[in-house]
């Protein structure tokens, strides 16, 4: 009990301290070469979401601990499988009704947070377009995804789990096979079947934009099946885009955003950019990256389901499924984040080489400019803690990036 809570807390301290020095690192001035992109007007309004955003992170965060804490501390856990054990006499529902009780209780906590941030902070600098009849749909329908799919994944494991219960090494790579396959479905069914879940997607009109596309996707040797705008001016007035399905045939989905605020050639860069990933099939190597960690996840919660004396200190009766899934959350944070330096590195990497085919297919020009926007757009931090950048971010900064490409 008290090594799991020390390792809560000590990741804790080390994430907040990590926090407050980006933040102090950030708001000391940006590089040269991006100092153009907020005028002194717009870089006040960014440091002021900054400040927002920085200030409602450290009170979430903390919140969360907090009920973690008290959750363990007063054996909560051993409640919720008194209660669970009571209402069924499956082993299988009484682990996936133990975790719908965990479920239950960090929404009712969480939800308020969300509705906080999206109708508070983010209203408050212009970027919220969210109806609150918007923000309720997604929530159930994020619920009942989390229900069927996460339910689904957990009576898959838990029954492989008692197959293989004298078995811990195929009881690892069975999950890790099973798992994997899931992943690679949801991967492909991504654009097709999730996405269309919560937001409208539209077919781009035939005109200048689609004529240019289609003409740097044949000059580019790719064949683009669909060219789609997405709504998301109904949430955000952030910009985005992305590709959809592997080898030479993809699905291209456009924020409706983003063809607003950009000029043609800025969007076709931002497009060269993932023709680039493709290429390169940085999307494939990104999904096997994530299918070997699973494998580390695997090996660390057969190990989780050996150790009984971690649960009887939560007032849990013994090695219990449901918690173990808990536990793995808590105690595989700190591998997790080391894992995340290397795989965020090799994630940079690809970025800077899908900005430099972006620029060639397109031009310097329009790569840079459509970076500016991006960023300006999307208030993004122009000069975050070089720590910070190494745990946390899966692309360089925009400085480095613009660097990189006027290098080409």
């Amino acid at each position: 009990m008290i090594f799991v809570l020390t390792l809560m807390s000590v990741m804790f301290l080390l994430k907040l301290i990590i926090s407050i020095f980006n933040y102090r690192y950030s708001i000391n001035g940006v590089p040269s070469n991006v100092s153009h992109i907020y005028d002194e007007e717009k870089y006040h309004k960014w440091l002021s979401y900054y400040r927002d955003q920085m200030k409602f992170g450290l009170i979430s965060s903390s919140f969360s601990f907090v009920l973690t804490i008290l959750l363990l501390v007063f054996q909560v856990f051993g409640w919720f499988e008194t209660i669970s054990n009571q209402m069924s006499d499956s082993i299988y529902l009484q682990s996936l009704l133990f975790l719908g009780l965990y479920v239950l209780v960090t929404l009712v906590f969480d939800i308020p947070f969300e509705y906080y941030e999206t109708f508070v902070v983010e209203e408050r600098h212009g970027f919220n377009k969210t109806t609150k009849k918007t923000f309720w749909m997604d929530q159930f329908k994020g619920l009942l995804l989390t229900v069927v799919l996460g339910g689904a994944a957990v009576y898959g494991v838990h029954t492989l789990y008692i197959r293989f219960i004298d078995n811990i090494w195929a009881f690892v790579g069975f999950t890790w096979l099973a798992v994997s396959v899931v992943m690679m479905i949801i991967f492909m069914l991504n654009t097709k079947l999730f996405v269309r879940l919560f937001n409208k997607l539209t077919p781009l009109e035939d005109g200048e934009l689609k004529d240019k596309i289609d003409s740097l996707a044949d000059k580019l040797g790719f064949e683009i099946d669909k060219i789609s705008i997405m709504d998301a001016s109904r949430r955000s007035s952030k910009l985005n885009a992305f590709f959809s399905g592997l080898g030479r045939h993809r699905d291209v989905v456009l924020y409706d955003t983003l063809v607003d605020k950009m000029e043609d050639d800025q969007v076709l860069a931002v497009l060269g950019h993932e023709l680039g990933h493709a290429t390169h099939k940085d999307t494939t190597k990104m999904l096997t990256e994530q299918i070997l960690m699973f494998l580390v996840f695997a090996v660390f919660i057969g190990l989780i389901l050996q150790w009984s004396y971690l649960y009887t200190g939560f007032g849990i009766s013994g090695i219990h499924f449901g918690f173990a899934i808990i536990l793995f959350g808590i105690l595989m944070e700190p591998l997790t984040m080391i894992l995340q330096i290397p795989m965020n590195y090799i994630s940079r990497v690809a970025e800077y080489r899908a900005d430099k085919f972006g620029a060639n297919a397109v031009s310097k020009e329009a790569m840079i400019t459509a970076l500016e926007v991006l960023a300006r757009e999307n208030f993004s931090n122009l000069n975050p803690h070089p720590l910070y950048v190494s745990l946390y971010y899966n692309h360089p900064t925009i400085s480095q990036r613009i660097e990189s490409i006027n290098r080409l």
